[in-house]
């Protein structure tokens, strides 16, 4: 523990906002002798709050803490709060477990989620007094690595990262470690060695050649590209925490969280998620109950949240859940689904977890009219959603929350008019139940074209037509039992242009936060008229980025990595989507020949 630092980190904790995030000590928590060991600080680059709820970083903190060689901690971004006030101490980025300056850890890994985390990188590197870009670097500092989904496009922040971990890293990231522990070896050499681990990408190894009108003609690389994703191939036997640590303070998933399954087999084509993650593989009946029942008996926590990116495709859920509620009935712990699919078995489900407390039931039709359901394959009917709102009703819900995509490819202003209609429908349906009536929430997100899916050759539809076909709802809607909700159109622009860019934005990325952008994920941080001013003084068009339909012939920056989904495959389910053709389900279904099958088994 560092002592000195510690003491002057605990004389500003009276006057932040929740200074429990920055204090450690949880139950569960990891100290150990460094002497010898490799040192690895897991940082999620925003607060404690979201970071600690990560599924990802809390599998890997203690995957890694079962080596005896490794000692793994945790950093968060502080709060500007926080931020402002270490700055004026000189007081560097900090470990959670010993007070270490972060600067001196052997790896520092960034989970990377979702793009707008871009500036936090770079303010915290700063805030840990490294160099922010990778060619800067010196012997002494730390090896940079980030892995997460917003790694499957890894060339905006190709500037500033040493290393990426494409896919799931509970081997690969053992494999790195060994390399970098390594005591005969430059810091240099280390990353030569790394570049050559399947799984892992190293930006230093590629150079990116364009055409004269600023398109990417082709990459000229020192190892073969792409780089192949790693996998877990069988989840039944992979690690999986089940003393996980014990916050002190309530987290963004304030529950014991049990990963039942991996990938997703629906096919939607806007989503990145089940593109990324295929196969689908599931744990067994046997390793799930034990699993869920020591998390229990370990943090004490009084919730189990079935995680996957969709729980009941479980072929053995069922039984799961009454294997959960035998083993847990004395302790009084309530079994959640966070993922719900338009369907009664789902409400069903739902109904058995929640018969004491009928708060908010959470759906996803995701389009308002059947064109564009078809269009997304979404694979649902208006029927299919009537009926199980009318399970949702039977059940004795009154709160409804209904999330929906404005900007999806091919919609139309009669689009938004149908899913006004359906708003009616359902309103018509809640008549006669007894009780309070039916409120509904609506979130409505804009879409955002992501590397890796078939909407990744799409453009985006500019903000003032998508402010537009708000206006168009809301004057179709009773706005007293129907709450609408949406993101500002503009963060979305930013995310777009992100998740579709290359190394060009790297100056981008620098510059807006050199002007003051953080913490651009919340919107009232967002500071869009610094980003506009940031890709201008850098000479990037982001319509160009965003705005622009692009073809089979476009090479993409992310094509110097592979989630095993073939380009190929992803412009024949486009085309398929403008001819409305349903994609079948492959685990259910047959196969889609997507090209997964072909690096791993399905």
């Amino acid at each position: 523990m560092n002592v000195e630092l510690q003491q002057k980190i605990e004389q500003l904790l009276p006057w932040v906002d929740r200074p429990a995030r920055y204090i450690g000590g949880e139950f569960n928590s990891v100290i150990k002798e460094p002497a010898g060991k490799l040192r690895f600080a897991l940082t999620f680059p925003d607060v404690y709050e979201i970071g600690q709820s990560h599924m990802g970083l809390v599998i890997l903190y203690h995957l890694l803490n079962e080596q005896e060689w490794i000692w793994c901690e945790r950093a968060f971004l502080p709060w500007v709060d926080m931020e402002q006030s270490m700055r004026r101490e000189e007081i560097p980025w900090f470990s959670l477990e010993s007070c270490t300056p972060l600067k001196d850890m052997d790896v520092l890994g960034f989970s990377l989620p979702y793009e707008m985390l871009y500036t936090n990188v770079l303010n915290g590197l700063d805030l840990a007094g490294i160099p922010i870009h990778r060619q800067d670097r010196e012997e002494e500092d730390p090896i940079i690595i980030a892995g997460g989904p917003a790694t499957y496009n890894p060339e905006p922040v190709a500037d500033f990262i040493d290393i990426f971990v494409i896919g799931e890293a509970e081997e690969l990231v053992l494999e790195l470690c060994q390399i970098v522990h390594r005591q005969d070896l430059t810091r240099n050499q280390k990353l030569e060695l790394l570049s050559r681990v399947p799984g892992l990408y190293s930006p230093a190894t590629v150079e990116v050649r364009r055409r004269a009108d600023g398109s990417i003609e082709s990459f000229d690389s020192q190892v073969p590209l792409p780089v192949m994703k790693r996998i877990i191939g069988d989840v039944d036997q992979a690690f999986f925490p089940t003393k996980p640590l014990v916050p002190f303070l309530q987290t963004v998933h304030d529950r014991a969280n049990l990963e039942v399954h991996r990938g997703c087999v629906h096919s939607c084509r806007y989503c990145q998620a089940g593109m990324l993650y295929r196969p689908q593989r599931e744990k067994s009946l046997e390793t799930l109950t034990r699993q869920g029942t020591e998390l229990v008996k370990n943090t004490g926590m009084n919730e189990v949240g079935l995680s996957s990116l969709n729980t009941p495709d479980h072929t053995q859920l069922v039984p799961l859940i009454d294997n959960l509620n035998k083993e847990l009935k004395d302790q009084k712990v309530s079994i959640g689904l966070p993922s719900l699919r338009v369907d009664s078995f789902s409400v069903g489900l739902a109904d058995s977890l929640n018969k004491a407390k009928k708060t908010q039931i959470t759906l996803a039709p995701e389009a308002g009219s059947q064109r564009l359901r078809d269009i997304i394959n979404k694979n649902i009917t208006e029927e299919q959603i009537l009926n199980t709102v009318k399970s949702v009703l039977d059940a004795g819900w009154r709160e409804l929350k209904l999330y929906f995509m404005i900007g999806l490819p091919g919609e139309t202003d009669d689009d938004i008019l149908e899913m006004a209609d359906l708003f009616g429908k359902i309103k018509s349906l809640s008549r006669g139940y007894p009780g309070r009536p039916l409120f509904i929430t609506t979130t409505l997100s804009s879409f955002v074209p992501k590397p890796h899916t078939p909407f990744q050759f799409v453009a985006q539809f500019p903000k003032e037509v998508l402010e537009e076909r708000i206006r168009i709802l809301r004057k179709r809607v009773d706005p007293n039992r129907v709450k609408l909700r949406w993101r500002d159109f503009p963060l979305g622009e930013m995310e777009a242009a992100f998740s579709l860019g290359g190394r060009e934005l790297g100056p981008v990325i620098e510059r807006a936060w050199q002007l003051g952008c953080k913490f651009d994920g919340w919107t009232d941080h967002f500071k869009y008229d610094l980003w506009v001013q940031a890709f201008q003084d850098c000479g990037v068009d982001v319509s160009g980025l965003c705005y622009r339909d692009k073809t089979d012939e476009t090479v993409f920056p992310w094509e110097v990595v592979s989630c095993g989904v073939e380009k190929d495959f992803l412009w024949r389910d486009l085309q398929a989507a403008w001819d409305s053709k349903s994609t079948p389900n492959c685990f259910f279904d047959k196969c889609s020949a997507c090209g997964v099958s072909a690096d791993f088994t399905c």
